[in-house]
């Protein structure tokens, strides 16, 4: 191999990334369909809300890595949907604090269910050396995000 063909390839780490990148890119749009209508990113601020709530808006808006102004938009829709309940703070009346209704934390249990059934249809044919290897990349993946 001459010099030239090492500059050539692409290194390890840019090839992993943009073939994971559209890999979950592509993942994503088929779980997004089993989301009932909700955007990854509102149903991931819902399960925030189920996981930690009652949170006031900035804690969310922390959590998820969002602005404000995206936040509550979020949260609006969401409330519009019957999926949480805002209320006043009662240590800080000027703020509010997001709950989960029961309607909201059924919904992520729901969407949680329908994902991982479109997961599953998705290794119906797999094989077992491919799933033993999906399963070793998951401690990776999920140490990559803090899980």
């Amino acid at each position: 191999m001459s010099d030239r063909d090492v500059e050539a390839a692409p290194d390890l780490k840019t090839e992993t990334a943009a073939r994971l990148a559209l890999v979950i890119g592509r993942l994503n749009r088929k779980m997004l369909r089993a989301t009932a209508g909700l955007s990854h990113g509102t149903l991931s601020a819902l399960s925030s809300i189920v996981k930690c709530g009652p949170l006031r808006l900035n804690e969310l808006a922390h959590r998820e890595g969002i602005a404000a102004a995206t936040i509550t938009r979020l949260v609006a829709d969401l409330e519009g949907r019957g999926l949480v309940t805002r209320q006043v703070d009662a240590n800080d009346r000027r703020a509010f604090s997001i709950e989960a209704t029961p309607e909201g934390v059924s919904y992520i249990m729901r969407a949680r269910s329908d994902r991982a059934d479109v997961i599953a249809a998705l290794l119906e044919d797999t094989t077992e050396a491919d799933l033993a290897a999906l399963g070793d990349a998951l401690p990776v993946l999920e140490r990559m995000l803090e899980l």
